[in-house]
């Protein structure tokens, strides 16, 4: 680490303590020596190209200053490459730093990058079919063709109503209140929101084949997501499956409560008290989720990875061949 690119969220700069301890940040990392330079991403969408444009203009090292979503859209400009990436938590969830044991202060998160190793981390992947872009409208208006695009992702990408979560949180007042937005969306959707089915084709670690028609399905990369304990497993190159039985409101609920109650998750599933269904577990390369087959869908199934709402109806979730290396405190 000699040559550091500081990738700020300029939501986070916009405050007083967040620009203070960006700045201490900084000053801390050039009395170790190092050069450094400090970027604000300009959008979501540009933060991969900013990211790869860094590491052609000689960047050994990039920082992310923000939350899983800024490190989720640089992610997509390093991926394949040997640069290494730091988190520095500012975000809402911060659950990568959360699962690297990285201190919530982020000044303090950056004294541990200082002693840190670079891990080779490989990344899961998410191809869904999207509409052309705007500019390839055809004269009514309606996009010409549908297209296959991917991203990377480090944490967890799936369908079902937890997708439809991360698009209401902001409505929520994420950034004021954090994660208990995340429950005061998830509380309005279960009341409101019609839970609909959809079908996942899953290719086990073990090279089994099954079907299930389910109405949750996410493929984990990370032991904990929050209060929910998983067990997915960063450097290991497979998703860790939960998917909940096709149900209703009720039996979603029930699900997610026992989901969060539990300290471990085993492989299988079983019947839950009263006969509401339980996460079942597996350990996947590769997952399809698509529409069931004449189901009257009174809107689309939303897809995401790592809380970036990304498109609907159809996904492809497996592990990519790009890795990519982030640095773990000593």
């Amino acid at each position: 680490m000699r040559r550091v690119l500081l990738f700020v969220n300029p939501i986070f700069d916009q405050r007083a303590g967040h620009r203070n301890a960006i700045g201490r940040i900084a000053n801390l990392l050039r009395s170790a020596g190092l050069s450094v330079e400090v970027h604000e991403t300009l959008s979501a969408q540009s933060a991969g190209d900013q990211a790869r444009q860094g590491i052609e203009d000689g960047f050994d090292t990039i920082l992310v200053c923000g939350g899983d979503g800024t490190v989720f859209n640089v992610i997509q400009g390093v991926a394949g490459t040997e640069i290494p990436v730091g988190i520095l938590p500012f975000g809402t969830g911060n659950v990568l730093a959360q699962n690297m044991d990285l201190p919530r202060n982020p000044v303090e998160a950056a004294r541990r990058l200082l002693q840190s190793t670079p891990r080779r981390t490989p990344l899961g992947r998410i191809t869904l079919e999207v509409p052309d872009l705007p500019s390839d409208l055809s004269p009514s208006g309606l996009p010409r063709r549908m297209r296959e695009k991917s991203w990377y992702f480090t944490m967890a990408a799936g369908m079902g109503l937890h997708a439809a979560l991360m698009s209401a949180s902001d409505g929520w007042g994420k950034r004021a209140i954090g994660r208990t937005s995340y429950y005061l969306a998830g509380m309005s959707l279960l009341l409101r929101h019609r839970i609909q089915p959809f079908e996942v084709e899953v290719t086990t670690t073990a090279g089994e084949v099954f079907c299930q028609r389910v109405c949750e399905a996410i493929a984990v990369r990370v032991p904990e997501l929050n209060r929910w304990r998983p067990g997915g497993r960063l450097e290991e190159p497979s998703l860790r499956l939960a998917t909940v039985d096709a149900t209703g409101r009720w039996g979603l609920a029930s699900a997610s409560f026992q989901a969060l109650a539990r300290t471990a998750s085993k492989n299988g599933s079983s019947a839950s008290r009263g006969g509401a269904p339980e996460v079942r577990y597996t350990d996947a390369l590769r997952v399809v989720c698509r529409p069931v087959a004449d189901y009257n869908y009174l809107a689309a199934v939303l897809a995401e990875a790592d809380g970036e709402v990304l498109g609907a109806s159809h996904a492809v979730l497996d592990i990519a061949k790009e890795s990519f290396y982030l640095l773990w405190p000593s």
